[in-house]
């Protein structure tokens, strides 16, 4: 299996495997910073402190996608991606010299981790979009396939390098061990070449960024498929961002298990969405079609939280969670490369940007849905209701119009496919 990834790898070239390196550092940075970070100030704030520093931090999020979207179709990506990493390089520096003098104030992390905030708007969505201007579209399948490699690579790698490290020395440590990993990410970015495609010339003024942002938005919404897609997966999001978070603990919990099964849980979906990544997502689609793939990844999604709720073995606990990486890694593969390429490619940052936010709108939302959600009901309960919530949404992505007929062109079929179906979403928009 090695031996085949390589070979894949090598047939994307050098420039995409740089972009491959920027991505998993960037992963494994943000997560071993967030652990970092949110075991400082739970050791120093407490619960206060974490709640309120998660709050603003995910009301800054939730405007910062969207406003800083429009600069990765303006400006050179591979510029604004070095300039981003340097920017929470600079930051984690900062935190790392107050950790190293035993200073904590809370407003000053918050402060300091705007930068960050701002940084990952601009970041992401260039990561998310940069493959279509380095591969050929025959080869934006293959690609997206080796970015969630990546990705899921880094995501294990981050949580396990930053718990060891803090536990072995220190939080300053593990904020230096970020410093390093956001250098690495930039001086990756720095070596890519210039894009295959041309992007527009940047232009200055609140009225241009204004029309940018603007032109997204329209975009997003004139595109029935788009906009129904995207509302669907929000509402999906809202009942699975918690299942996977916070309800995750107390479910380990209220079975009277120890921490290692909550370590099994997130290592379980971790292996699920690495493996699906690595292959099994594509070979479910080849085989039974994207549109029936993911219908099918959906409701093993609500299978798997039916059974976290229902039973009440450690195992088979742990299998579920792998279960819901396999399906997570399959939504997110089946319909990406076909959304990337149907978008006009100046378009295509400020689209992903819209499904990072609704992300983040799941995610803001899920928590205090769940919390609510916990007041009349036990927690297997809740994990029981938001399985069969999920399969209900599963019958509204179905019955999206066009749906079924999209997922089926092939590649070059559906390159500038919105554009040719709905032109007015794009009109009056350069």
């Amino acid at each position: 299996m090695l031996g085949q990834y390589k070979h894949k790898l090598l047939q994307l070239g050098r420039p995409f495997i740089l972009v491959l390196v920027s991505e998993m550092a960037t992963l494994s940075a943000l997560l071993l910073g967030n652990i970092t970070i949110a075991w400082w100030i739970a050791q120093h704030g407490g619960a206060r402190d974490l709640a309120t520093f998660g709050v603003i931090v995910a009301g800054a999020s939730l405007l910062a996608i969207p406003l800083l979207s429009p600069l990765g179709d303006r400006y050179p990506k591979k510029r604004l991606m070095a300039i981003g990493f340097v920017a929470i390089a600079f930051e984690s520096v900062v935190l790392a010299s107050l950790a190293q003098a035993h200073f904590y104030h809370l407003y000053v992390i918050i402060a300091c981790e705007m930068i960050g905030v701002c940084a990952m708007a601009i970041i992401i969505p260039c990561i998310q979009t940069i493959a279509s201007e380095l591969v050929t579209a025959e080869k934006l399948s293959l690609a997206m396939s080796m970015q969630k490699v990546s990705g899921s690579l880094g995501s294990i790698m981050g949580p396990a390098l930053g718990g060891s490290v803090i536990a072995t020395a220190g939080i300053p440590s593990a904020l230096w061990v970020h410093v390093a990993l956001l250098l690495i990410a930039a001086l990756a970015a720095t070596k890519l070449p210039k894009a295959l495609t041309t992007n527009k010339p940047a232009a200055l003024g609140l009225v241009q960024w204004r029309h940018e942002l603007q032109a997204g938005l329209h975009a997003k919404w004139h595109i029935p498929l788009e906009r129904h897609w995207t509302l669907v997966m929000l509402v999906i999001g809202v009942f699975y961002a918690p299942a996977i978070g916070m309800m995750a603990a107390l479910r380990v919990t209220s079975l009277g298990l120890s921490a290692f099964w909550l370590g099994a849980t997130n290592m379980g979906i971790m292996s699920g969405m690495f493996l699906g990544f690595l292959g099994c997502a594509s070979f479910f689609s080849r085989k039974l079609g994207r549109f029936h793939a993911l219908i099918g990844a959906t409701l093993l999604r609500a299978t798997a939280l039916l059974v976290v709720g229902l039973t009440a073995s450690p195992l088979l606990l742990a299998t579920a969670f792998f279960l819901l990486g396999i399906s997570q890694s399959t939504t997110q593969f089946v319909g990406v490369t076909h959304r990337l390429l149907a978008m006009p490619a100046n378009y295509r940052a400020r689209h992903a940007s819209v499904n990072t936010l609704a992300w983040q709108i799941s995610s803001t939302l899920g928590p205090a849905v769940a919390g609510m959600a916990l007041l009349h009901a036990s927690v297997a309960q809740c994990y029981i209701l938001f399985g069969i919530l999920i399969a209900l949404c599963t019958i509204g992505l179905a019955l999206i119009p066009k749906m079924r007929a999209f997922l089926s062109l092939d590649h070059d079929t559906a390159t500038g496919w919105y554009q040719r179906e709905y032109p007015a979403a794009f009109r009056n928009y350069n």
